[in-house]
Formats: structure tokens, C-alpha cells, sequence
């Protein structure tokens, strides 16, 4: 199996690090705002860590191994995933933007039961299987913030490592399994015929 440079193993282990500590990270703050209250697959995206989670392991064992074999898994999945989690990314930054402006109006909420529901400006917000008072939507804006600030840099560290993974891969000049020898015949040198030299005329 053919290996990466040395450099290139290095970057790809420092991404893959990166990236593997984001979606722990998303992953966690989800499960937080989930315990929180209801929140949608959206705003309590936990299976996102699990897409930035994949290419960051495989990244890891490239990086240590440098084995171009999870190179080229990495750069695909990083190619997949830089669009699936930009999309996502997007998605959530309107989450974020909207839930920043109720948090502003929690004092106008009501809570029935278990649901909160706030009325800004003739719009109706409800947030349901909430556990203490209404100002639990700070906090969640808070922490989907979080998430939304992991997102955008795994977005980032995906799409350097799709530029590196092409470059490891593609353009890679390292060891191809084993050195060559080249073998250089040393030709005899060949001195061009003397001419005649005319006879000498005697007068």
C-alpha cells in the first residue's frame, strides 16, 4: 500500500483531530439543549456531530498511519460532508437568528404546562417540554449558538481537508513501495578514424 508524505500526514492528523473534537462537542451541547426542552432535529442536530465525527476519525488513522487508503476515504467523505454540514450550517444559522430575537421578548411568555408560548409583535412562539420557567430559551440560544460556531468551523476544516486530501493523493511524489535502481551503462568511447596524410613530394 502506497504512503503519503510525512507533511501531509501531519496536517490530515491535525484535522482529523479538529474535526473529531467538533462533533463530540455538537454532539454533546445537543443532548444538553435537548434535555432542555423539545427542540427539533434542527436545533438539537446531535446526528451532525456524527457526520463531522466519521471523516475526523478517518483523518486521524491517515494521519497516523499515512496510509493513503483513509487518505482517499477522507477526501471523499470530506467533499460529502462539507456540503451536507454547510447546508445544515445554513439552516441553523436562521434557527439561531430567530430564537435571538425571542429570547429578548421571554418576558412576554406564558407557560402552560410544560409548553411556553410568546407572542412578539402578533407572532405566536411555542416551545414545548420545558421544564423550568420560560427563560430557558435564553439558555438554548446560547447553546445552539455553540453548535452553530462548531458548525462553521468544521465546515472550514472539511473543505481545507478536501484541499489536502486531493493534494496527498493526487499529487503525491513520496515512496511508491520500494526504491528504484537505475542502472547506467558506460558506452566505449569511440575516436573518429585518422585520415591520410599525404606523401611528401620530393623534388
Amino acid at each position: 500500500m502506497t504512503a503519503i508524505q510525512k507533511g501531509h500526514g501531519i496536517c490530515e492528523l491535525v484535522f482529523g483531530v479538529i474535526l473529531s473534537l467538533c462533533g463530540l462537542l455538537i454532539i454533546i451541547l445537543s443532548a444538553v439543549m435537548s434535555g432542555k426542552a423539545e427542540v427539533g432535529a434542527v436545533l438539537g442536530p446531535w446526528w451532525v456531530g456524527v457526520l463531522v465525527l466519521i471523516p475526523g476519525i478517518l483523518a486521524v488513522v491517515g494521519g497516523i498511519t499515512k496510509k493513503k487508503c483513509p487518505t482517499v476515504g477522507f477526501l471523499v467523505l470530506s467533499i460529502i460532508m462539507m456540503i451536507l454540514v454547510g447546508i445544515i450550517t445554513a439552516l441553523m444559522a436562521i434557527v439561531v437568528a430567530v430564537l435571538g430575537a425571542f429570547k429578548e421578548v421571554t418576558k412576554d411568555c406564558t407557560k402552560y404546562g410544560t409548553t411556553c408560548k410568546c407572542i412578539h409583535n402578533g407572532t405566536t412562539f411555542d416551545m414545548k417540554g420545558v421544564d423550568g420557567d420560560c427563560s430557558v430559551i435564553s439558555d438554548i440560544h446560547g447553546l445552539a449558538f455553540g453548535v452553530l460556531i462548531l458548525m462553521i468551523v468544521s465546515v472550514l476544516v472539511l473543505f481545507a481537508g478536501s484541499i489536502l486530501g486531493c493534494v496527498a493523493v493526487c499529487c503525491n511524489k513520496g515512496s511508491e513501495g520500494g526504491n528504484t535502481t537505475v542502472i547506467i551503462q558506460q558506452g566505449q568511447v569511440h575516436q573518429p578514424p585518422a585520415y591520410d596524410q599525404p606523401e611528401q613530394v620530393k623534388y
